[in-house]
C-alpha cells in the first residue's frame, strides 16, 4: 500500500537526518528533570511535558521536514508518482505520532509508571500529535524560510494552548469546549485519575473533529501552495 511505503520513507528520512537521536536526548532530559520534581507536583509537571511533547514534535518537526523536502526538491519528483496527497499527509502524521507515543510511554514508565488508562493516554498523545503535525504542514507551505516558519507556527499554535489556562483553574470550562486541545488535557489526566465515559467521548470527539478540520485546511493549502506550482519554477 502506498501510505505504508510513504510512512516507511518518512521514518528513514527522519532517521537519516538525526531526528531520532535528538529525540532520545530530549526524552532522557525529561526523565532526568522529573526525578527532581517533588512528588506532590510530579503528576502536573508530567502532564504538561506530555502535552507539550507531541505538540512540539508535530509542530516543529513536521514543518521542518516539509521545508527540508522543499529545499531538496523532493516534492517535484514525489508528486509525479501515484502517491496521493492525503497519503503523504497521513504518512507524516503516522510516523511522527508513533514517535510521540513511544516517547510519552518512555517518559511515563520511568517517572510515574503506567497510566491508569493506557488506551485513553495513548489516544491523547496520538491525536494531539497528528493535530499539530497537520497544522505544522499547513503553516510550512506558507513560508520559505525556517525563521519565518518558526514565527508563523507559534502564532497559529497559540490559540490551542489556551486550555492550559483551564488546566490551572483559570476561567470556566465552557470557555474552552471548542478547542481540540482541551480534549488532549482531559485525556492526559488519566495518568493519575479516572475520566468518565462521557468525558472520554467528548475529548475524543473534539480531537477527531479538530484533526479533520485542520487536515482539510492543510490539504487545500498544500494543493494551492505546492502542487499547483510544481513544474513552473516556483515550488
Amino acid at each position: 500500500m502506498r501510505w505504508m511505503t510513504a510512512t516507511k520513507y518518512d521514518v528513514q528520512f527522519q532517521w537519516r537526518h538525526g531526528f531520532y537521536g535528538v529525540y532520545v536526548l530530549v526524552c532522557s532530559l525529561y526523565v532526568l528533570l522529573l526525578h527532581f520534581v517533588p512528588e506532590s507536583r510530579k503528576d502536573t509537571v508530567t502532564i504538561l511535558l506530555t502535552f507539550s511533547d507531541p505538540s512540539a514534535l508535530g509542530l516543529i518537526l513536521a514543518g521542518g521536514i516539509v521545508l527540508l523536502e522543499k529545499d531538496q526538491g523532493i516534492h517535484d519528483s514525489l508528486f509525479v508518482t501515484p502517491l496521493r496527497l492525503r497519503e503523504y499527509l497521513f504518512a507524516k502524521a503516522l510516523s511522527l505520532s508513533a514517535l510521540s507515543l513511544a516517547a510519552a510511554w518512555v517518559i511515563h514508565v520511568f517517572s510515574l509508571g503506567l497510566p491508569i488508562s493506557p488506551i485513553r493516554f495513548s489516544l491523547a498523545v496520538l491525536l494531539t500529535s497528528s493535530f499539530f503535525t497537520f497544522l505544522s504542514i499547513g503553516v510550512a507551505v506558507r513560508t520559505r524560510s525556517i525563521n519565518g516558519f518558526i514565527l508563523l507556527s507559534q502564532l497559529y499554535a497559540l490559540p490551542f494552548t489556551l486550555p492550559l489556562l483551564h488546566f490551572f483553574g483559570i476561567g470556566k470550562a465552557f470557555m474552552y469546549v471548542i478547542i481540540p486541545t482541551d480534549g488532549s488535557l482531559l485525556l492526559l489526566k488519566t495518568t493519575y485519575q479516572h475520566v468518565s465515559l462521557g468525558g472520554t467521548i467528548y475529548a475524543v470527539t473534539l480531537l477527531v473533529l479538530g484533526n479533520a478540520c485542520v487536515f482539510l485546511w492543510t490539504y487545500r493549502s498544500f494543493e494551492r501552495k505546492v502542487l499547483w506550482r510544481i513544474g513552473d519554477g516556483r515550488s
